[in-house]
């Protein structure tokens, strides 16, 4: 007994060591990749971003906006360089900023609202995906109602701070977020912060603007927030729904930040 009592000892003291160095490798692992996937985005906003702004929008002079000629195909804008981001990936539609969030990256579409759950800007396979408009929309934000998904990874990579919007505090240091486009920078104020279930009205898109259904479905979006905003959207105004995940919330629960469209700046 002493002795299959000893080799059972031996066995669990074996295993344990043995599940250490896994839980480790692969902690050391995640780091590793995570550590490279920052580093990498990084290295984009340093070539295609003009790190001497701070993503806010910028209102043009009239003689800022003679002075520009209008090109056939924009190459750069809003200090951002899109001749070098279509290098990377044609696929790219325009870039997110949420000021004061840590979140500045580069929105893609692909054919499908998969692929870009799997693979980084670039359309490598990368466990971070992208951040990524939804493949039913028009590319240039100009939807009644557009959806943009991203995951919640560690490191506060990707979409990850959206769930810091459960804080009120939160929401009043970043109120807003902007998407910029080659064309247009829309300014969005976020009127409701929702743990939407999948396929509820967080989701639905199509409507008219201006129409009875769209001013329902803003509504509902609104009275479902996790607390009053103060911001009473209407229908006259375009809507775009960031989309995360959360890890303590049901498996089809999905963190959403609805913002209204308040301002539309253009270069020329």
């Amino acid at each position: 007994m002493r002795r299959i009592g000893k080799g059972l000892a031996v066995s669990f003291i074996g295993a344990g060591a043995g599940l250490m160095l896994y839980c480790g490798s692969f902690y050391l692992k995640s780091w590793q990749e995570n550590r490279q996937m920052r580093n990498r985005y990084e290295s984009i906003r340093e070539t295609c971003l003009d790190t001497e702004k701070d993503g806010r929008p910028e209102e043009k002079t009239k003689k800022d906006r003679a002075g520009r000629k209008e090109k056939k195909r924009i190459e750069e804008s809003f200090g951002i360089s899109w001749k070098e981001l279509r290098k990377m990936n044609s696929d790219i539609r325009g870039w997110i900023t949420v000021p004061g969030a840590n979140i500045s990256y580069p929105i893609v579409q692909g054919k499908d609202d998969e692929f870009y759950l799997t693979h980084s800007v670039e359309g490598t396979k990368s466990p971070f995906g992208s951040i990524f408009l939804g493949c039913g929309h028009n590319g240039d934000f100009r939807d009644t109602h557009s959806l943009v998904y991203g995951h919640n990874m560690e490191g506060h990579m990707m979409f990850a701070n959206l769930n810091c919007y459960e804080s009120r505090e939160f929401f009043e240091e970043c109120p807003e977020f902007i998407i910029t486009t080659p064309e247009r920078q829309f300014v969005y104020e976020i009127f409701s912060v929702e743990q939407a279930q999948e396929g509820g009205p967080a989701f639905g898109y199509g409507y008219e603007i201006g129409s009875e259904e769209y001013e329902k479905q803003l509504e509902i979006l609104r009275s479902n927030s996790m607390y009053e905003t103060g911001i009473l959207p209407n229908g006259q105004q375009k809507m775009v729904t960031l989309v995360t995940c959360n890890s303590h919330l049901e498996e089809n629960i999905r963190m959403t930040i609805h913002g209204i469209c308040k301002k539309i700046l253009t270069e020329t």
